[in-house]
């Protein structure tokens, strides 16, 4: 079928006047398969507590469309409900002074062979004070810094990181055996995590105790309460 050039004009002109309506341009780019989290109040039904009880009644605090972390650890680690595989997830953070947290990611309850019990193990997005790094007990070196992949792989060393009391966007990607994580729209981290560089890695932390770390392909989410006060907000996931 031809279309000539005065109806392409006509569609260009029409979506003009819907979008000076206040209508949405219809898109391609999938952009509609970005699920909520947590924007309001309401998406609190898609967490749980790890410690077997629902969303935690006091730790945990909503406030205009913010989802605050207090500290004193009285909340504990939440957890959504699902598992998910080949994502990307993505939310806004706000530190405090001295903030020491994370996000978690392919979470699994796995077997300590140390302590033999079991524990909620998976990969973690450092969140934490850089800025004070110094006054922070047990920060070693960057891959304890924001945006690490804890303990494992650095993030570059030409992130940008906002300042504590402002919003920064953070983003994690899984497809595959290929994670990445972001930090105000650039990419910090790359790893392969079939690489026999990243399993000798694991040998290397306290990661080695647990035989399943890095072998899960899916996983539940999961915000840390390391018992330091954070503020979160769109928090956003698109399986793939």
């Amino acid at each position: 079928m031809k279309i000539s050039l005065s109806h392409v004009l006509l569609l260009i002109c029409m979506s003009i006047m819907e979008y000076a309506a206040g209508k949405p341009l219809q898109s391609n780019n999938m952009d509609n398969r970005w699920q909520p989290l947590f924007k309001t109040v309401e998406d609190t039904v898609h967490w749980t507590s790890v410690r077997d009880t629902p969303f935690p009644n006091e730790g945990w605090q909503i406030k205009k469309k913010e989802l605050i972390l207090l500290s004193g650890r009285k909340g504990g680690d939440i957890i959504t409900k699902r598992k998910y595989a080949d994502f990307e997830l993505k939310l806004e953070f706000k530190m405090t002074r001295l903030v020491n947290s994370g996000v978690k990611y392919l979470v699994h309850q796995m077997f300590n062979n140390d302590a033999e019990r079991m524990e909620w193990i998976g990969f973690e997005y450092q969140i934490i004070d850089d800025f004070h790094q110094n006054e922070i007990q047990g920060f070693d070196d960057d891959k304890g810094s924001t945006a690490a992949l804890y303990l494992l792989y650095a993030p570059d060393k030409n992130k940008k990181l906002k300042p504590l009391g402002t919003w920064n966007s953070l983003r994690i990607r899984v497809q595959g055996n290929k994670v990445e994580h972001w930090l105000n729209g650039e990419r910090v981290v790359s790893v392969d995590v079939d690489s026999q560089e990243f399993k000798n890695r694991v040998q290397g932390t306290k990661f080695k105790k647990y035989g399943d770390f890095g072998k899960k392909r899916d996983g539940h989410i999961l915000l840390q309460d390391h018992g330091d006060q954070v503020h979160y907000r769109n928090i956003m996931i698109k399986e793939l």
